[in-house]
């Protein structure tokens, strides 16, 4: 049985291990990564509270002498709106380039971190899962962001309060959380998690 700490550290690991997307490793240079949250003005309320989330990556080509830059989706977020947002976003950036240069902006529109996540519903999340599953069938919830994050909160907050136990498996902690939050939606996910976690401890 490992420790909670050296759990926590593997389990970290593990939740950040997904495969770099294809434009990440393309031979055109990375110019921007941009992160936009919910409650940005960028990211319009219609589409956070239908879970619509996700990255596009988006080649820009600057034409210096005409003024004029071109946009061109690289990497789809899976979302057309999301995808049009991003084009937007990178021909207004302040980007300094030679003449026909070009180079990739990532722009990642996220619902969540670690001060939404304290404050999130059950009901909320279950609209993510939602959305994760029929957009992305072939990603785990666990990679979800709003999960990644959930759990690194889960993790400090129970090493905080003093639990010296194994943290349990991952997957049976999502499963569990998944199906407390269909049950109960008006209830707080982080607050469901770590019941669920404590439950799953103490078997």
């Amino acid at each position: 049985m490992k420790t909670l700490t050296a759990c926590a550290a593997l389990t970290l690991a593990a939740l950040a291990g997904a495969a770099p997307s294809v434009a990440a490793q393309a031979t055109v240079p990375a110019w921007r990564d941009v992160v936009v949250y919910a409650a940005d003005a960028a990211y319009p309320a219609a589409l956070a509270r239908r879970g619509v989330q996700g990255e596009a990556v988006v080649e820009l080509t600057v034409d210096a002498e005409a003024r004029e830059r071109t946009a061109t989706v690289r990497t789809s977020s899976r979302s057309a709106e999301l995808d049009a947002l991003a084009v937007t976003m990178a021909k207004r950036m302040d980007i300094a380039a030679l003449d026909g240069a070009s180079g990739l902006v990532r722009v990642r529109f996220l619902k969540d971190h670690s001060t939404t996540v304290a404050t999130k519903t059950c009901a909320d999340f279950n609209v993510d899962a939602a959305y994760q599953a029929a957009t992305f069938p072939e990603r785990r919830l666990r990679e979800m962001p709003v999960m990644v994050e959930s759990i690194g909160m889960l993790i400090y907050s129970l090493h905080r309060a003093g639990t010296q136990r194994s943290f349990p498996a991952v997957e049976p902690l999502i499963d569990a959380t998944v199906a407390a939050c269909a049950r109960t939606p008006a209830s707080g996910m982080l607050d469901v998690m770590r019941q669920e976690a404590l439950k799953l401890i103490e078997e």
